[in-house]
């Protein structure tokens, strides 16, 4: 679906496309372990953004379309694909602002050139005002 509107953010920021480098090796986790980490019960709140899979625990409080809106993120339906975890900042019908879509490509982006043994460490991923994601790996396809 493409993006209408000049106050979203550009399809060419979606993270999804973004080689992997021959050295990376990102950590892989499961939908499964996704969806144990589901901000209940005072729970860690993981979400799918693009394929990478984020700690966003910082951001159950401050998002600005509420606690029920960031809990449904990772739902069938909610993204740009149709699918669970088909979320993105930059694709669908919930695409956001253009710095919002441009932060988390340009985190990707230091994830993916991070070195770490056995994988990647984490990048946090920071929107003013609203918090922090953290990037913890690579959904499993």
């Amino acid at each position: 679906m493409a993006v209408v509107s000049d106050d979203h953010a550009h399809e060419r920021f979606c993270a999804e496309g973004l080689s992997l480098p021959a050295s990376a090796s990102p950590r892989v986790i499961t939908g499964d372990e996704v969806r144990q980490h589901n901000g209940r019960g005072g729970e860690n709140f993981w979400a799918v953004v693009d394929g990478y899979v984020v700690d966003a625990t910082d951001m159950v409080n401050s998002h600005p379309g509420g606690l029920k809106k960031l809990l449904t993120t990772d739902a069938a339906g909610v993204g740009a694909s149709g699918k669970a975890f088909g979320f993105s900042f930059t694709r669908g019908r919930n695409a956001h602002f253009p710095q919002t879509g441009k932060s988390f490509h340009e985190g990707v982006q230091r994830f993916l050139s991070g070195r770490g043994e056995p994988f990647l460490p984490p990048v946090e991923v920071t929107f003013s005002s609203y918090g922090k994601v953290v990037i913890l790996g690579r959904l499993q396809s």
